[in-house]
């Protein structure tokens, strides 16, 4: 996953999330929004597998994905690449000892609205994500945790000199710039994840 869409993501496993505070230094010298970049990329893709050896929370557990998504790279005028996903899916987790699943419900979009060169050689971008990223169904049907909204974060990242090759970029910082909808998981630094899936599981 690119570190330019290091946010509370559609899937779990792949969410990198960092509720630390943000650094801001050097001097705002551009800005661009996605509407006015170049699509230089684009993908769909309908992913069923199984991982029949994983591990949540400390559980070895049977990991059944099903996900569509769609991808969109675009490249904005100051020379960054702006990220749009959409998709939706589910994650299941068997514990392969009780028989029990926890169900991981998510549908919803990941788009990059601005990004900032600093001058610095580090990058400020913000990311939107809009929808459910996350819904735990519990093995008697009850949902346990639902993450609903949209959530603004504010990122920046080292991107070593190479504005479009997103493979070396370095995490530097991250804060949550508005919410709305409730976001108990999130709000929870992601605690109230496993302490919901391990009972359930066990």
């Amino acid at each position: 996953m690119h570190l330019r869409l290091r946010s509370m993501t559609m899937l779990r496993g792949a969410q990198a999330v960092g509720l630390s505070g943000l650094i801001t230094c050097g001097i705002l010298l551009a800005a661009a929004q996605p509407a006015a970049a170049q699509l230089v990329d684009h993908s769909h893709a309908h992913n069923v597998f199984t991982i029949p050896d994983d591990e949540v929370c400390g559980l070895s557990v049977t990991t059944t994905v099903d996900v569509v998504a769609n991808e969109q790279e675009r490249i904005a005028t100051s020379g960054f690449p702006l990220f749009k996903s959409t998709g939706s899916g589910t994650v299941t987790f068997t514990n392969p000892e009780t028989g029990k699943s926890v169900v991981n419900r998510f549908a919803g979009s990941t788009m990059d609205l601005t990004v900032t060169d600093n001058g610095d050689s580090t990058i400020t971008l913000r990311t939107a994500v809009t929808g459910l990223p996350e819904q735990i169904r519990l093995p008697d049907g009850t949902v346990a945790i639902r993450d609903a909204g949209r959530v603004v974060f504010v990122t920046v990242l080292d991107y070593n000199g190479t504005p479009t090759d997103t493979s070396d970029d370095e995490f530097v910082s991250q804060e949550i710039e508005s919410i709305s909808g409730p976001h108990p998981d999130l709000e929870s630094d992601f605690e109230l994840y496993c302490a919901t899936l391990v009972p359930a599981l066990t």
